[in-house]
């Protein structure tokens, strides 16, 4: 590692891969969010890291990304301009707590400010804070009006119109939200890397943390594709596909009307309607309209996909095509994983008389799930034979 100058540890990237490894550092919370990154030179932008104590596994994978060693450089506090949005809350409160009448019943102020949160998700004007944000005891000892105007405040104090409590995502076959709006409108509308998205965010799932990956799905050369979108959504990685990738033309299958709406919204917004259709409901009987048509096929549903495997062979052109396979696995297990998905998907192949042979190409960590598991992506190419 090489270490400059004395101050604040920064990591220093090449500008071309700022944007993926900010987020990596975003989602593995080694970033550290009250102070802005800097410029390092022409070509250089450095992120300011919360210790250089983080994993090694998190050290290999962004000199894996950067393809070099890590870039360590240390800035003197005059230099970095302090950003800290969680002061802002902090001072929204305390104010607010200051307005009511002080009584025995707001005894719990200090416990209150405790449970404040120090990270979130914004999609366009919408904030929405991780579950467990804001202890409940306070809350249910002042009224609506209050809470309106303490939510208020908070929207304000974070530039947004809008502020929402995240819930664990439901245990429905559609991996519907289950946010619940505090103040403003869950209807969101914002562009994302270039692309624009519009949902309910009440009703529909949208994980800002896969953004490395809807970036690297968009990079590849899929010019003249035709894709298969095997769990659409609102167009996580349809719309990066048709829009930054080159595809042709993608059909999309997806049976949740919100997400639906969502999607259609979102391929008229960005000007893609007539590149998409969209097949609504149950993908195991959709799939089994789309054999043979498709370049290759996206299988983005998290824990597992695996239902549908034999299908997206079938959807595949005679000629093989590619299929992005979306999982949650150990990571002490990801090697035997990506070794039975390929006997798996030979069996299938095999089975079904395709004549694909099957191999793993690349794998991509795209962040951590829960504590040792890891959300992946496994590139894997299908092709015939050779005679």
């Amino acid at each position: 590692m090489n270490h400059e100058e004395i101050g604040h540890p920064f990591l220093a990237v090449h500008r071309s891969m700022g944007e993926q490894i900010h987020a990596l550092l975003k989602s593995n919370e080694v970033l550290h969010s009250h102070i802005s990154p800097v410029e390092h030179g022409d070509d250089f932008i450095a992120f300011p890291l919360r210790s250089v104590d983080f994993s090694e596994l998190l050290k290999n994978e962004i000199s894996a990304i950067t393809n070099q060693p890590l870039r360590l450089i240390k800035r003197t506090p005059h230099v970095m301009e302090k950003v800290d949005p969680h002061e802002r809350i902090q001072e929204v409160v305390k104010h607010w707590l200051k307005q009511l009448a002080p009584n025995e019943a707001l005894a719990d102020q200090g416990a209150f400010l405790d449970t404040l949160p120090y990270k979130w998700e914004r999609l366009g004007e919408l904030i929405l804070f991780p579950s467990g944000s804001f202890g409940q005891n306070i809350l249910t000892e002042t009224s609506k009006e209050e809470q309106h105007n303490l939510w208020g405040a908070i929207a304000s104090a974070l530039n947004a119109t809008s502020v929402g409590i995240q819930s664990p995502i439901a245990k429905d076959r559609v991996r519907s939200s289950q946010a619940v709006l505090l103040h403003g409108t869950s209807h969101v509308n914002f562009i994302d890397h270039g692309i624009h998205y519009e949902f309910d965010a009440c009703k529909v799932m949208f994980s800002s943390g896969n953004v490395t990956e809807r970036r690297r799905i968009g990079s590849m050369d899929m010019t003249g594709e035709t894709i298969v979108d095997a769990y659409a959504g609102v167009g996580y990685y349809s719309f990066p596909m048709l829009i930054n990738a080159g595809a042709e033309h993608v059909h999309a299958c997806e049976m949740n009307p919100p997400s639906i709406d969502g999607l259609l919204r979102g391929a008229e917004a960005n000007g893609i309607a007539d590149k998409i259709t969209v097949y609504p409901g149950d993908n195991q009987n959709s799939l089994s309209q789309l054999k043979g048509i498709a370049d290759r096929c996206h299988l983005g549903l998290l824990p597992s996909s695996e239902a549908v495997w034999g299908m997206c062979l079938q959807a595949l052109k005679t000629k093989g095509g590619w299929l992005h396979v979306h999982m949650n696995v150990k990571e002490e297990e990801i090697g035997d994983w990506k070794a039975n998905t390929i006997h798996q998907f030979q069996s299938l192949s095999d089975t079904m008389g395709l004549g694909f042979s099957i191999r793993g190409d690349h794998l991509e960590r795209v962040k951590w799930y829960a504590p040792h598991v890891r959300h992946v992506v496994f590139d894997v190419e299908c092709r015939p034979y050779e005679s």
